[in-house]
């Protein structure tokens, strides 16, 4: 089968090649991917930037999938076969106290499909039945590939709603993230601005728009002080300008990760008495949550996906770096 494999640690050593369909362990099941998103942890690891070192290699990348199951391993249950189902990229032990908190996502020992072990960027891989989310909506594969993604923005959502910040907010960042997160506020009534660099005017603030968002860029003046922000470039200005610009008791949610590390105001933060809340990864709820958004209203969400075959995998990750797509797929 063909695979889009980082082939070493060396900076952007990857190709499509051959591989061996795998076979599925104890407990394992085989997908045949339908079609793979590319993310920003896609292009770190191919990039070899730091933070992705413990990335063994060689490995298939892909974590943003779906698929359909069609065959299984010793112990798992047959009745997976023929079945749609979507994986969860992140997941802990199951054991200990983190993920019998219910924050699986945040275990100490978390692997994450396609970094940790090979990935869905190819015809087929297998995957821990325990980490499947069926899919139980109809929609195409390349919506349903969103599924991922968006089950990141609305975890990052709901910390926001849970601290009733949100009834206006501004999202930095108008990337894949970013754009899905001002969308879902905006859809669930919240007014909401997203702001992107001086860069970003072109073309993702520009569709960011032609959907219906209200856009600026950094540094323009809103008149307003928001009450949430959520913070999704990985930017340190980005970040300090949330810190000193929401109101006093606001909320700002940071599920951007950055590139190296950031110094927020903290005098800022108490006198305000400033809500700052990380966000990272989701829940399988996230992902039913996600696949019920998406097929509520598919629109929008579709118009988000260019999509490439499998084959020019190599040429999806450089469109994918290069911000000239927001969310590139790929097709087998």
């Amino acid at each position: 089968m063909n695979a889009l494999v980082k082939r070493s640690g060396l900076p952007e050593d990857a190709g499509v090649g051959g591989r061996e369909i795998p076979r599925p362990p104890a407990g394992h099941v085989l997908v045949r991917t339908e079609a793979c998103g590319l993310c920003g942890s896609d292009v770190h690891a191919w990039r070899q930037e730091a933070g992705y070192d413990w990335v063994r290699t060689p490995v298939t990348l892909g974590h943003e999938a779906i698929g359909e199951v069609v065959a299984v391993g010793p112990g798992a249950d047959r009745g997976w076969v023929g079945r749609r189902a979507v994986p969860v990229s992140i997941d802990g032990c199951g054991d200990c106290p983190t993920c019998h908190e219910g924050l699986r996502q945040i275990c100490p020992d978390r692997t994450v499909l396609g970094l940790s072990f090979d990935g869905a960027a190819a015809e087929y891989f297998t995957i821990d039945q325990r980490r499947l989310v069926p899919v139980e909506v109809d929609l195409p594969a390349s919506t349903l590939v969103l599924t991922e993604p968006l089950s990141v923005a609305l975890r990052a959502v709901k910390h926001l709603e849970r601290a009733d910040a949100a009834h206006d907010a501004v999202v930095s960042g108008p990337g894949p993230i970013g754009l899905m997160i001002a969308l879902l506020l905006r859809q669930r009534g919240h007014r909401v601005v997203l702001v992107g660099a001086e860069r970003d005017r072109r073309q993702r603030l520009a569709v960011a728009a032609s959907l219906g968002l209200e856009t600026r860029v950094a540094g323009e003046s809103s008149g307003t002080r928001p009450g949430g922000w959520v913070e999704a470039s990985g930017s340190s200005q980005a970040l300090n300008a949330a810190v000193h610009q929401i109101r006093s008791g606001g909320t700002v949610v940071v599920p951007a990760l950055f590139g190296g590390t950031t110094d927020p105001d903290v005098n800022v933060l108490t006198r305000n008495e400033i809500r700052l809340q990380g966000s990272y990864g989701s829940l399988a709820v996230d992902y039913r949550d996600a696949m019920r958004t998406l097929a509520a209203d598919p629109d929008p969400w579709s118009s988000l996906v260019t999509t490439f075959p499998l084959s020019e995998g190599v040429r999806a990750l450089e469109t994918a770096a290069a911000a000239e797509v927001f969310k590139a797929v790929l097709v087998p």
